[in-house]
């Protein structure tokens, strides 16, 4: 297995109204970073070990994927 890096070029410069940090019951773990022009990163580390991360654009209770990393 080969090291991985995932870059998240989009995210560089945005200011950080929030950050998160969620473990759910299975395990899985989440960072997410809520921005001030209203998009938001998260990442996912699950059991597996899967990286997940997204760029998300949040409106009053929807929800837009921007952008998919590492899948």
């Amino acid at each position: 297995m080969s090291d991985q890096m995932i870059e998240c070029t989009e995210v560089a410069g945005k200011t950080v109204s929030r950050l998160r940090l969620v473990s759910s019951e299975s395990g899985s773990h989440e960072v997410h970073l809520e921005f001030t022009d209203a998009t938001a990163f998260s990442l996912t580390v699950e059991p597996a070990m899967i990286r997940k991360a997204q760029l998300i654009f949040q409106s009053e209770g929807a929800t837009e994927t921007l952008r998919s990393y590492g899948e």
